[in-house]
């Protein structure tokens, strides 16, 4: 579709000379980590997705700016690209100096990272913080509710329809922009 004629809009994904319409990934994880810094970590460890993803990306640069902001320097063992999220969270919680804080790229990957810390004795928040990103109603009804970035879906969609609608009644005037939506807490 993205090389065809029709009219197209993607949502976190960019192909050329196509509309999009992009969650704020680098200010999202940026807030998090400062979130996740107010409450005095500076170990703080980012489990992520698919190293080719675009989404991806933009969260690690993200994650590594923040840190940098905050004058945290970051273990190349507290970065794990990996889809087995329980596996990687495993990985970390073994390492001599374990992380106080990890970040997962999305709510469910944090669930799974949240019983793979509990299988190992250990307490949230005692013991070990989690942050996820996304906002679903799942993160919320989690005891204890995780802290999690959320994507403002209702504005992505809106803008998402926008842009279609534009394309689709004025496909002479109509430019392929791109539009970031911010999120919140």
């Amino acid at each position: 579709l993205a090389y065809s004629n029709l009219p197209l809009v993607t949502v976190d994904h960019v192909f050329n000379n196509r509309a999009a319409v992009l969650s704020d990934n680098v200010d999202g994880i940026r807030q998090l980590v400062d979130q996740l810094t107010a409450l005095g970590h500076e170990r703080i460890a980012y489990i992520h997705g698919e190293q080719h993803s675009a989404v991806t990306q933009k969260r690690l640069v993200g994650f590594y700016r923040a840190c940098a902001a905050h004058g945290i320097t970051v273990p190349d063992e507290y970065v794990i690209a990996g889809t087995y999220r329980a596996k990687a969270t495993r990985q970390l919680l073994s390492l001599p100096q374990r992380p106080t804080a990890i970040l997962f790229p999305d709510d469910f990957s944090a669930i799974g990272g949240v019983q793979a810390i509990r299988e190992e004795g250990l307490l949230i928040p005692r013991d070990i913080s989690v942050a996820g990103y996304d906002g679903n109603l799942i993160s919320q009804v989690m005891s204890p509710q995780l802290t999690t970035y959320r994507q403002d879906t209702e504005a992505m969609g809106k803008a998402a329809a926008e842009l279609l609608i534009e394309e689709i009644e004025s496909p002479r005037t109509a430019l392929p922009e791109q539009r970031l939506i911010a999120g919140s807490f």
